[in-house]
């Protein structure tokens, strides 16, 4: 009896007669298969006149079952529904999104973490070489009691770019010189007051020294409108200045550095850069995927002659490779079987 091995195709002539029981098993000595042989029943066994044509409809039936089984393969391979979940380019895009967001906030937080805190220091340092300097050049004319100059070193430096006020007290705890700069910006009963009263005792009051401190800068509220004032304490005794610097125009000054055409540049900067490489990563994935998923279906078709050519990274080059491998050993085995 003729038996075939259904891995490599190899064939074997079997005497059935040495067949000991209903069945025996062999090794293929072409691909090391195990060969089951079952021995046939001698009252079914067909006529020997009908052999050749027994032999010649199995064929017929072999070839159109086989036929019948491609045909099914094949239209199932037609029908057979598109993968589901989402591309690889959307896993690429949420990952670029979610990458941009957290540099970003990284970036935020330490900008308002420390940003503001280096504004606030120059702010006060500024403050203080205003002060100082406003003591310093009201020492001789203190020490004379010119007043009249006094006065005027005042009010030169509530005009200094955002100064509220300067003021000087003796070592009485009384306003010898106090000058605002714009009334219009504090509440309109406060700048009716000072109006008709003058500089407010109070405001010095909020920020004033204690004995054996020779300055101390403080934040206070002054007719409504948030106010750094800063005190020095004059020589020999004589009193103590006071110069507010208005916080809000701080704050604006951080709004305008966050917000200014270099931080927008910059962001826009990064996004084109992320963009960019979104771009060229998901083409660079994306195509070759593609690319080798088409040919494996014209494969599973039928079209064995296709070559796979390694296309992209090189973990789809080795993707390809394996496909490649693979079309030839199947082709390799269907040619076997046709022979």
């Amino acid at each position: 009896m003729l038996v075939i091995c259904e891995d490599c195709a190899k064939k074997y002539n079997i005497d059935e007669n040495k067949i000991k029981g209903d069945s025996a098993r062999f090794p293929c000595q072409e691909c090391g298969h195990i060969i089951i042989v079952h021995k046939p029943d001698p009252s079914t066994s067909p006529a020997k006149p009908k052999e050749k044509t027994t032999d010649a409809s199995s064929k017929i039936s072999g070839e159109q079952s086989a036929s019948s089984t491609e045909s099914a393969s094949t239209k199932s391979a037609q029908a057979a529904p598109a993968g589901k979940g989402l591309p690889i380019s959307v896993y690429l895009f949420i990952t670029l999104i979610a990458g941009f967001l957290l540099i970003s906030g990284m970036f935020a937080y330490l900008y308002l973490q420390y940003i503001p805190g280096i504004i606030n220091h120059q702010v006060e340092l500024r403050t203080q070489a205003i002060a100082k300097s406003f003591a310093g050049v009201i020492q001789k004319p203190l020490l004379v009691r010119n007043y009249l100059e006094v006065n005027k070193e005042a009010q030169r430096t509530s005009t200094l770019p955002g100064v509220a006020y300067a003021a000087v007290v003796n070592e009485r705890g009384i306003v010898i010189a106090g000058f605002f700069s714009d009334l219009d910006r504090f509440d309109k009963d406060f700048a009716v007051k000072v109006k008709r009263h003058g500089f407010p005792k109070s405001v010095v009051q909020a920020n004033s020294l204690t004995a054996g401190v020779k300055e101390k800068g403080a934040r206070i509220m002054v007719g409504g409108q948030p106010i750094f004032d800063q005190a020095v304490a004059l020589p020999n005794g004589q009193g103590e200045v006071h110069v507010g610097v208005y916080v809000t125009d701080i704050e604006k000054t951080i709004r305008d550095i966050m917000l200014s055409p270099l931080t927008m540049y910059l962001i826009g900067g990064v996004l084109l850069i992320g963009f960019i490489v979104f771009f060229f990563l998901s083409r660079a994935i994306s195509k070759p995927t593609k690319e080798l998923t088409e040919v494996a279906n014209r494969i599973s078709l039928g079209e064995m002659d296709l070559t796979i050519t390694p296309k992209g990274p090189r973990e789809m080059r080795e993707l390809a490779i394996a496909f490649e491998r693979m079309r030839f050993s199947v082709k390799a085995a269907m040619d076997r079987l046709k022979r």
